[in-house]
């Protein structure tokens, strides 16, 4: 099968001129989404709504098509968000929001001092929890439990109406579980930043609930010259996690401003390039990601297109590395696409590694997949980034090491799309 698959490829490179990328227009556009007047692209301070106008603005520029009257598809959502006051001082230490501490998505406002009561640091399992703490007397107390208590910051403790959970490692933040606000005080703390057995907690944060946010997709096309009412679909969310409070600002560089710059990069080729698009070519730039793939699922419920008509997914979230290769989420899914793949990199050694995933809702792929429309997700890997959900995923440390790999080997790909492996 493989050699078949190489003498089909093999022509269609030989009658293919080389593929072109623009590696400083996507790093332009990375540092321009992760700059500080898009507020982190999150729901303070109209962060994705900026993000939305920049992004509509450079699809037209590229020349692409809209489905109606304009680029934005609408749709609204509930959220939590920190717009004001966030601070934290332990002992009466101050310390600073998105490196020091962070707070649980759904938290309200609050005004509190706590008394701290600290459980052992080899403490693994829930259960233990019960046998330590009496519960029900934890009135005006805040729990502090281990970082290996797996899941205590994001799903709290049952009956523990204050948490802190103590970190040693990075301190990355997330806003899922936002939408419904809850009663809890939860913290997460880098466990250096705190004395050992501190006493008290003092919190003062503001918390602002929209119940019908404001969000857009983005969305563009390239109508395909020999199939143009099939559609091979591009996607990648622009959203991030905004603020936690006034001066935590998560810049999302590596995620996801990098897929975001990819996918209208490929806007770009193909536009400039109309007869490499056989089918029509969409590229999908949507919101809510961060708060739980909401515009993934919001789009793949209101097409702007049939669905059924849509010959393939691709999906790019944090592809800004790669010197350890590229990983293909669903590439166990559908084997013998994914063989494409593994043959286009043996021919023309694009990455190291390819590595091959299976089914995982993990990204905006997943709603596309769930529709029945086959879906890859890619991202890279490397060491030379390991910025996630931090205040320090900044334009600057984000190298695109691969991005002429990345771009190569998704232009062969599409371009692989048009035999009969692809068919359903």
């Amino acid at each position: 099968m493989r050699y078949k698959i190489f003498v089909l490829l093999a022509g269609l490179w030989i009658f293919s001129p080389l593929y072109s990328q623009d590696k400083n227009y996507v790093k332009a556009v990375v540092k321009s989404l992760t700059a500080a007047d898009m507020h982190g692209r999150g729901y303070v301070n109209k962060g994705d709504f900026r993000a939305a106008e920049y992004l509509s603005k450079q699809m037209k520029k590229a020349g692409l098509q809209s489905f109606g009257k304009d680029y934005f598809q609408h749709y609204d959502f509930p959220v939590n968000t920190f717009p004001g006051k966030m601070t934290c001082a332990v002992d009466g230490k101050q310390l600073q929001a998105g490196s020091a501490f962070v707070v649980h998505p759904a938290t309200k406002t609050t005004q509190k001092s706590f008394e701290l009561v600290w459980l052992p640091d080899t403490l693994t399992q829930l259960s233990s929890v019960y046998t330590l703490v009496d519960t029900t007397q934890l009135a005006g107390k805040m729990l502090v439990v281990p970082e290996a208590l797996k899941n205590a910051y994001k799903n709290g403790i049952k009956g523990v109406p204050a948490l802190m959970q103590t970190v040693e490692k990075a301190m990355w933040w997330h806003v899922s579980g936002s939408a419904n606000p809850s009663d809890k005080v939860i913290l997460k703390v880098k466990k250096s930043s705190i004395p050992t057995n501190a006493k008290s907690c003092d919190i003062d944060l503001e918390a602002v609930f929209k119940p019908k946010h404001q969000a857009r997709n983005v969305v563009g096309y390239v109508r395909g010259t020999v199939v143009p009412d099939s559609f091979f679909v591009f996607v990648a969310h622009y959203d991030h996690l905004g603020q936690m409070g006034k001066n935590a600002i998560y810049p999302g560089a590596s995620d996801n401003a990098s897929g975001t710059a990819t996918v209208l990069d490929l806007g770009r080729y193909y536009a400039k390039n109309p007869e490499k698009a056989h089918y029509s070519m969409v590229f999908i730039l949507v919101s809510g990601e961060e708060a739980g793939l909401l515009g993934s699922h919001y789009f793949a419920e209101n097409p702007l297109f049939p669905l059924d008509k849509a010959r393939f997914v691709l999906n790019f979230d944090m592809v800004g590395t790669g010197s350890e290769g590229l990983s293909v989420v669903n590439g166990k899914v559908f084997p013998e696409i994914a063989e494409i793949i593994e043959d286009l990199n043996a021919e023309k050694q694009y990455f190291t590694d390819i590595r091959l995933g299976g089914e995982s809702c993990n990204s905006d792929h997943c709603p596309f997949f769930q529709k029945g429309v086959p879906a890859f997700f890619f991202f890279t890997r490397g060491q030379e980034n390991q910025e996630y959900h931090t205040i320090t995923d900044t334009h600057d440390k984000l190298p695109f090491t691969k991005y002429e790999s990345l771009f190569g080997i998704v232009t062969d790909f599409v371009k692989a799309s048009e035999t009969s492996k692809f068919d359903r």
